[in-house]
């Protein structure tokens, strides 16, 4: 790789890191605003409801070209216009579909506002549809601080529209707005800084060759997208819009720390495994060590947020979001296991084991599925989410086994290196709970304000933990102190 694309690939995936961290910081106090002082779970549930059509939608607009013109060295002209004439009329038809499916929707749900919120939500697949070519021509220059720009700044915008409409009493509408508004001002500004031009020349040919590529692309992105989005409808419909609501702004929270981090893990990790990918020594050593920062990590900022889920909710957006608390305590154990997953994945397409990749990632949605079915039959939301939990370690289990043995790296010798690090992060948490719950019994009497109660005996917790961290790291091994120091200067210097 050449000095230059090297430099080009380091500042993608800083800017990356930048446009997920602003983004979230944005969506995270606009989303605090509004359900704190606008809109209740009930408005929040109507939009959780139409969120899986959206997805499925937007993903069948993409149908894989975008992953195929970004794997093509140069596409044509006519692979361009042929992919944006796609996009766009696969759009409209499932514009068109939503629009004639919205009031049988709305009957399933029993929820009468669906019909017209989905039918105006739609056209949120239009204008996403006429700005894919100029994001996939930004990503295949490597031009991530451009898409960095257009992303915060419509999230910017988004946020202020949404937060105006609530305070004029818009209600629920003040979410579609925000959304439509999102979309628009993305597009607008990636139509800015691209370069590309439209024509109407449609070529069968370049379309059976990017179809060829991205149908495999299709069907892998419509499963995670149907799973990841799996949860609203079956929440909504067997539990109430307004239980869907608290689980759906649990959720945002719960992923500032698993899905952040996740992608950090995605992105990082993978170019660092494949420098060392021909030396299995060097390969296993530095796996071990991403492994076990990314598990401490994870395990102790999920646990800890599960420790103080109820004065954290609380605290931020009152007492009507209660209930959400709960439900953010048992998914954020759920979520700490997350990275861990990605990282496995990384570690069998580092070794070329893709044939395993697709089959564990198969069994992974087979064993989500199956936790849903019990929680549906049972009738019970806490079982439906603790079934979510055992997926997941059940999932880490499986992709411990099959990824350390394409590296060498027994289950055992796994269980050995994390097992302690793991108990650490438990004893801490437990800790910082046991200090943020203590601090609520006492001084609940004492301290009549609500917020600010929640929010002191959250600051308790977290400063209990840090001094916990601290008096730990004391007894961190100093090799692999100077190994992560290590990871950071190859990721930084591209070498």
């Amino acid at each position: 790789m050449s000095d230059n694309l090297k430099q080009k690939a380091i500042s993608g995936a800083r800017w990356g890191f930048i446009e997920n961290l602003s983004s979230l910081a944005v969506t995270f106090v606009v989303a605090l605003i509004l359900q704190r002082w606008f809109l209740s779970p009930q408005e929040f549930g109507l939009i959780g409801h139409l969120a899986i059509f959206i997805a499925i939608s937007i993903s069948f607009i993409d149908n894989g070209f975008s992953a195929a013109l970004i794997k093509k060295l140069e596409p044509a002209k006519e692979d361009l216009s042929t992919t944006f004439l796609t996009n766009f009329f696969i759009s409209l038809i499932c514009f068109g579909i939503l629009q004639l499916a919205a009031p049988f929707i709305s009957n399933y749900f029993n929820e009468p506002q669906l019909e017209k919120l989905l039918r105006v939500l739609s056209f949120v697949l239009i204008i996403n549809a006429v700005s894919i070519i100029q994001r996939v021509l930004l990503i295949k220059a490597v031009d991530f601080r451009s898409l960095t720009i257009c992303s915060v700044t419509a999230s910017v915008v988004s946020g202020i529209v949404g937060i105006w409409m609530a305070f004029k009493g818009w209600g629920v509408w003040s979410l579609v707005g925000q959304q439509l508004s999102r979309q628009g001002v993305n597009t607008i500004m990636l139509w800015i800084v691209g370069t590309w031009k439209p024509s109407l020349r449609f070529s069968g040919k370049s379309f059976r060759e990017l179809f060829s590529y991205g149908s495999n692309v299709l069907v892998t992105g419509l499963l995670d997208t149907i799973f990841k989005n799996i949860y609203f409808p079956v929440i909504g419909k067997g539990f109430g819009t307004a239980t869907l609501g608290q689980y759906t702004n649990s959720e945002k929270y719960s992923n500032v720390t698993s899905n952040n981090l996740s992608q950090v893990v995605q992105r990082v990790s993978f170019p660092v495994l494949s420098k060392v990918q021909d030396d299995d020594v060097r390969l296993k050593r530095v796996f071990s060590t991403i492994l076990k920062v990314v598990m401490a990590v994870s395990v102790l900022v999920s646990f800890c947020l599960s420790a103080i889920s109820y004065p954290f909710i609380v605290g931020l957006v009152g007492e009507k979001w209660a209930p959400a608390a709960h439900i953010l305590s048992i998914i954020c154990l759920a979520g700490a296991f997350y990275p861990a997953h990605y990282l496995y994945q990384n570690i069998l397409q580092v070794k070329g084991k893709m044939r395993q990749y697709l089959i564990l990632d198969i069994l992974k949605k087979v064993l989500m599925a199956i936790s849903i079915v019990i929680g549906i039959i049972l009738k019970d939301l806490d079982v439906l989410l603790w079934g979510m939990v055992a997926a997941s370690i059940l999932t880490l289990v499986i992709y411990a086994f099959y990824s350390g043995r394409a590296i060498g790296y027994s289950p055992l010798e796994q269980l050995r290196d994390l097992l302690p690090m793991f108990f650490i992060c438990v004893i801490i948490s437990l800790i910082v709970g046991l200090a943020s719950g203590f601090f609520l019994y006492f001084i609940k009497d004492v301290w009549l304000d609500i917020t600010w109660t929640n929010l002191a005996a959250v600051a308790v917790g977290l400063i209990v933990g840090a001094l916990l961290i601290l008096a730990f790291y004391k007894f961190l091994p100093k090799k692999e102190v100077q190994e992560i120091k290590n990871l950071l200067s190859v990721w930084k210097k591209g070498e």
